[in-house]
Parts: structure tokens; sequence; C-alpha cells
């Protein structure tokens, strides 16, 4: 009976270590993409609130001295109002490729759009802010 000679071997013979467990994804973009959701969240409610503005309410608030009318100032919110709802569009999108960790660079570009949401009392900048640091580092996560 003959005996196997051995054959020579290849880099390719060789298999990870089954001794380590795999590497288990992070839960940080998860966590970011639900704080850009959020943030977009509350950028666009707060943007559509401006737009929903009627020129009557503004004239209740403007006092009688003021150097614009209530028109102009209802034509610059709505101009904000528009931008600021894209931009908190951008945030939303950047949001769910964070949870769904692909496109990293709209992610990050998410998250900076987001620092300009505004969101009431500066909370959607915020979660924005905390979003894009927890992208940043998370990159390796991402495919």
């Amino acid at each position: 009976m003959e005996t196997p000679i051995p054959s020579e071997t290849s880099i390719n013979d060789y298999t990870q270590d089954s001794l380590q467990p795999p590497k288990q994804p992070s839960s940080k973009p998860l966590i970011a993409g639900i704080f850009l959701v959020i943030a977009g969240l509350l950028g666009l409610l707060t943007w559509a609130s401006a737009l929903a503005l009627d020129v009557s309410v503004i004239q209740n608030v403007l006092p009688p001295e003021s150097p614009i009318t209530a028109e102009q100032l209802q034509s610059f919110l709505t101009t904000c109002g528009v931008i600021g709802a894209v931009l908190s569009i951008f945030t939303l999108a950047g949001g769910i490729v964070a949870m769904r960790r692909k496109a990293w660079g709209l992610a990050v570009i998410g998250g900076i759009l987001g620092l300009f949401t505004i969101g009431p009392i500066l909370l959607g900048s915020i979660l924005s802010l905390i979003g894009l640091i927890i992208v940043a580092i998370s990159r390796n996560d991402f495919q």
C-alpha cells in the first residue's frame, strides 16, 4: 500500500484560528443612526412649523415699530424653512444609512448638515453632533 506524499502547502491552506470567535459588529452605527434620524425628524418638525406660519400670526407677534413687514418676515421664514427641510432630509438619509452600516460618507455628510437643522431649543443640532462623533469613530464598522 502506498503512503500519500505530503503536498506542498500554500497560503490558502491556512485558516483562521478556530479558537477566536468571530468579531461581533459594534452597535455604534445603530446608535449614531438613531441620533441622526431623531435630529432629522426634529428639524423637519421645526421647519414645517415655520413654513406653516400665516401672515396674521406673524403680525400679532411683530411689534408695530418693526423695520420689516409681516410679508417680508414670512418670505424669509419660507426660504429658511425650505433650506432647513432639505438639510433635515439629508440628516434623515445619513441616519438611515448609518443604521444599515452602509455609505459612511453619506452618514458623515448627514451628521454635518444636521448641525444646521437646529430643531427645538437646538436639540436637533446637539443630537446631530453626537451622532456625527459616533459615526466618525465607528468608520471600521461600515461596509
